[in-house]
Formats: structure tokens, C-alpha cells, sequence
């Protein structure tokens, strides 16, 4: 058996063990594929039921946090901190720069 003839049975045995674990692979990816759908099924009704039985605790909390947003934005706009920094004239910006260097 010369070289040629021994790669040629060596490479046809690689593609069948490949096919076998394509195949395997396959099966798998099918059932994991129709437990996705089921688990997104199951998730979806939970998820609605728990939007149906919570909607009132959702919508008081909303406000809550709401409110909190408010008071803090007005806390801040009243010390100031709302409010930007003048700009420096170009002038002073180039004296700032050079002392640095």
C-alpha cells in the first residue's frame, strides 16, 4: 500500500467518523431547539400571569421612583449643580497650557 492510497483510506474514515458526529449533533441541537420553545412557552405564561397578579405593585413602585427622580433633580437644580462652567477665552486657555508644559 503505497502513501497515496493509505491517505485516501485515512481520510475517507475521518469524514464518516465526522458524518457520525454531525448526525449526533444534529439530534441534539433538534432537542434543544424544542425544549427552547417549550421553556419560552412556560415563561411567557408565568410572566403574564405575574404582570396580572403584581400590576399594582409595579404601578405604585413606578411612582415611588418617579417621585424619588424629582426630588433629587430639584435638590440638585437648587445647589447649583445644574449649571455649566463658563468657558475660558482663548487666550487664557493657551497661558493655562503653557504653564503646564
Amino acid at each position: 500500500m503505497n502513501f497515496q492510497e493509505k491517505l485516501f483510506e485515512t481520510t475517507a474514515d475521518l469524514r464518516a467518523r465526522a458524518a457520525k458526529q454531525v448526525e449526533v449533533l444534529k439530534g441534539s441541537l433538534a432537542t434543544l431547539s424544542v425544549a427552547g420553545r417549550e421553556l419560552n412557552k412556560v415563561a411567557r405564561l408565568h410572566a403574564a400571569r405575574f404582570v396580572k397578579e403584581n400590576a399594582t405593585i409595579a404601578a405604585s413602585a413606578g411612582k415611588d421612583v418617579t417621585a424619588l427622580a424629582r426630588t433629587t433633580y430639584a435638590t440638585l437644580a437648587k445647589r447649583g449643580m445644574a449649571q455649566t462652567k463658563a468657558r475660558k477665552t482663548p487666550a487664557a486657555r493657551k497661558r493655562t497650557a503653557r504653564k503646564a508644559a
